[in-house]
């Protein structure tokens, strides 16, 4: 599909940078409890059953280890949510079951005392493989510090799940990695009928019948986790997204909003409330600005291709100097990327634009 931005550069093809509603590349918003991650990120060959692990350590700024548990998330480099556990009572945690791919291990802010951590590991191999971390968490700067408004309640943290449900939980997200949606949808609700209040088991659910594309299942599911647990940040992210599918983007952008106002720290959140700002009607590119802005500062190099996005954000408004900038920054970034070359293609023909218009002015 090609896209022409008529009226602003006539003679620059930014086609390949058009902004694809990130449905392309998305895959499910997931959790874990008990160190099991709950959807199993791209990266496996086809026929390899690989299974990694990670483990890991947090430490606190002071280098003592921790006196309570703490959320520590796993994403895969697409940005989607792989994992999320708690650490035992001395910082130790892991995930378990994980194919060959590159990980961002994050241990989020608590907003008063430390800054959010974060490691990136990468894991791959014919063999299974064991990697040991550890996560030294850098003291929050005193002027920044901010009072948390209420706490953060977690799903994984909170629920105590009979073991019965715990079994045919595990036994769907094995199915669901191996991409069985309609198996695992049969262990999810098998699950939910030992215990019907089941977060995980929830979102799970709903993920599966997103898979199946069984749209009003999937949002019915994300809807009871979210009256059960309206502080469970994944569904709020995975309802936006079946929103932004659906093309209503109000509903979309109310659903990020509300997954940022429990936990900022989620750099998928920002960038799809970014692209739904961007698809309004009346574009709302200010604001799509800043969530955009604001994966990258959370999500960094893992999240380079956002540049992107922003290029595009920036041709739309005529703003050419700062498309350019955004080219740059992701030349600067990942100078060896496959579509490098592409890239600095485009922004010579930007540039050139950019002398083109100063030329005439000065006619």
């Amino acid at each position: 599909m090609k896209k022409q931005v008529l009226g602003i550069i006539p003679k620059i093809q930014i086609s390949f940078f058009v902004v694809f509603l990130l449905m392309a590349c998305w895959s499910p918003a997931a959790a874990q409890g008990g160190g099991n991650p709950s959807n199993q990120p791209s990266g496996n060959r086809p026929g390899v059953a690989i299974s990694h692990t990670i483990r890991g350590k947090v430490f606190l700024p002071s280098g003592a280890t921790p006196d309570q548990r703490m959320r520590v998330v796993l994403e895969v480099t697409t940005g989607s949510v792989a994992g999320e556990v708690f650490t035992d009572s001395v910082g130790n945690f892991e995930f378990r079951g994980l194919p060959n791919s590159v990980y961002r291990v994050t241990v989020p802010s608590d907003n008063r005392s430390f800054e959010t951590g974060m490691e990136t590991v990468e894991v791959y191999g014919n063999f299974s493989r064991t990697v040991m971390i550890q996560i030294y968490l850098r003291e929050k700067d005193s002027g920044s510090r901010v009072v948390m408004k209420d706490k953060l309640i977690s799903a994984a943290d909170m629920q105590d799940v009979p073991k019965a449900a715990k079994k045919a939980y595990d036994k769907g997200v094995k199915l669901a990695q191996q991409q069985k949606h309609e198996e695992a949808l049969k262990f999810f609700e098998e699950s939910l009928n030992a215990f019907p209040t089941y977060l995980l088991a929830l979102n799970k659910l709903g993920e599966q019948h997103l898979a199946l594309k069984h749209p009003a299942e999937a949002q019915a599911a994300f809807q009871k986790a979210l009256e059960i647990n309206p502080k469970f940040v994944l569904p709020h992210i995975n309802m936006g997204i079946l929103f932004t599918a659906q093309k209503q983007f109000d509903e979309a952008i109310r659903e990020f909003e509300a997954c940022n106002r429990i936990d900022d720290s989620y750099p998928m959140s920002h960038l799809n409330l970014g692209l739904a700002l961007m698809s309004l009607q009346q574009p709302d590119f200010d604001r799509a600005e800043k969530e955009l802005t604001r994966c990258i500062q959370l999500g960094g190099r893992n999240f380079v291709d956002v540049h992107k996005y922003l290029f595009n954000l920036h041709v739309r408004q005529n703003a050419m100097d700062k498309a350019a900038q955004q080219l740059e920054a992701y030349l600067s970034e990942v100078p060896e990327a496959p579509d490098a070359e592409d890239v600095r293609q485009q922004l010579q023909r930007v540039k050139k634009y950019i002398a083109q218009q100063a030329s005439a002015v000065k006619k």
